[in-house]
């Protein structure tokens, strides 16, 4: 009897101590969200009126959240002041918006990266491609953008793309639809030494033209969960001198065109709390895309993907509990993808690492095609500067532009893959091998939303070089 009395003044003690040291969040209020809906932003909010957590939490509760909120794209800065009453705190936070609408010109880079164009391309004019992008990144308020894209120049596009994340009141389900035209008078016919080669004709004719459409259904049932489901129309067609003179199996058994339907699904789980330079957390995506459906199945391959990424800070620790948190910190990334019909696929279509965003540090110069591959990148990081300066002289400026967050952060790289590829194996000597690729690098952000990299890398095959990247967080 006596044991059972203990156990239950135990559990009732224990009981009354987290009472007193726990708080629940009463209210949340916002400020300064003139363009944004308020539900947009308490969907990007990890916590909700009627959550109770302990005391010593707080801190740590507004801080993951404020930069959750910062790394959306949509805001130049985002502080949460909590008020407290005895166990009840409410929150206030306090926002300013990015400028949202981007009517520019466009003067780019026709190649895949600066480094392409600098080093490969000779920094030739000609691969300039220029025209008319209008982008709106928040078109109602609702986090919806709006792309419309007129180009010409190396590559001449088309393109015009909508995104509505909230069909409902209080459901997150979105759709968006995109069409796109593009044509080339010049293109990567063939793969020699892990490099492009590139033909124009002497007629300038244009040697290759894209087409797809696209209609996308989004839900995502909480804050870190991501489901998006597609369908997809795709026409690519080259002109025969392509199979004639270059390379007859740009689409396959000497095909000038290439047409199929493809269903896309994509899930993501994401914990970072900052998705442009996350120091902690960590994020699982997969992805599951049949390329040719139906009555049109001259394309047909089934490609699976996998990528899981993780951060861990470097912390103090004061007693049970995390103090402190320093912007410092280890990162690593793991990518998988496979194509799980193993026929012959189409030049055009067997693309591997070096075309997109997957790339091994210092070897930018470089594409590996291949059915399959597996990438390791990993990274030490250092925040050095992160401060907020207000412009008071130019009252000409947006208010928008006015509040300017500036960061930097240095990076020490380590990366390492693998690519397997059974057919186009000739002369591409980084395929079917461990490469490997490392270096320092620095990386600024601007408004909390463009981040500019610059990369000073080595590879295992010799090479070492300054690379640049651009992007932002939309």
């Amino acid at each position: 009897m006596s044991k059972n009395l203990s156990v239950f003044f135990l559990l009732f003690l224990s009981t009354f101590c987290f009472a007193q040291d726990s708080i629940s969040i009463t209210q949340i209020n916002f400020e300064g969200n003139k363009k944004t809906k308020e539900r947009v932003i308490r969907n990007e909010l990890a916590i909700v009126e009627g959550d109770k957590f302990l005391k010593s939490e707080l801190a740590q509760l507004i801080t993951d959240n404020e930069n959750r909120l910062k790394s959306v794209g949509l805001f130049n800065t985002a502080t949460i002041e909590s008020v407290e009453q005895g166990d009840k705190v409410t929150l206030n936070v306090q926002l300013v918006e990015n400028w949202y609408l981007y009517p520019a010109p466009i003067f780019e880079l026709g190649d895949r990266s600066f480094s392409a164009w600098w080093i490969e391309q000779n920094h030739e004019l000609d691969r300039i491609n220029y025209g008319v992008r209008g982008r709106h990144y928040n078109l109602t308020g609702n986090k919806d953008p709006l792309l419309v894209v007129a180009q010409f120049g190396y590559t001449k596009k088309f393109q015009g793309e909508y995104s509505f994340p909230y069909l409902f009141e209080n459901k997150n389900i979105g759709f968006s639809s995109s069409i796109f035209f593009s044509s080339n008078k010049e293109i990567p016919y063939k793969t020699v030494g892990n490099k492009p080669q590139f033909y124009m004709h002497e007629d300038e004719r244009v040697m290759l033209k894209r087409f797809r459409s696209s209609i996308n259904v989004r839900m995502r049932p909480s804050v870190p969960t991501h489901h998006s489901f597609s369908i997809e129309f795709h026409r690519n067609t080259v002109d025969d001198f392509v199979l004639e003179e270059l390379n007859s199996n740009y689409f396959l058994h000497g095909k000038n065109s290439l047409q199929f339907f493809m269903v896309n699904y994509d899930f993501q789980y994401d914990r970072r709390t900052n998705y442009l330079m996350p120091y902690t957390g960590h994020r699982f995506r997969f992805n599951l895309k049949k390329e040719g459906l139906g009555i049109l199945k001259e394309q047909n391959a089934l490609l699976v993907e996998s990528v899981f990424e993780f951060y861990i800070p470097f912390i103090k620790r004061t007693q049970h509990e995390y103090k402190e948190q320093s912007n410092f910190g280890f990162g690593s990334k793991i990518v998988g993808k496979t194509n799980l019909i193993r026929s012959q696929q189409a030049f055009a279509n067997n693309t591997g690492l070096g075309w997109g965003g997957d790339l091994v540090s210092g070897f930018d110069l470089y594409v590996m095609d291949g059915h399959d591959h597996i990438l390791f990148t990993n990274h030490i990081k250092k925040q050095i500067i992160d401060f907020d300066y207000k412009v008071e002289t130019l009252s000409f400026l947006p208010s928008q532009f006015k509040s300017i967050n500036i960061q930097a952060h240095l990076r020490l790289n380590f990366d390492f893959a693998y690519i397997n590829e059974p057919v186009y194996t000739d002369t591409n000597t980084l395929n079917n091998r461990w490469i490997y690729g490392f270096g320092p690098a620095l990386d600024i952000i601007l408004y909390n939303s463009y981040l500019f990299s610059f990369e000073y890398s080595f590879n295992d095959i010799g090479d070492r070089g300054l690379f640049l990247e651009a992007r932002n967080a939309f």
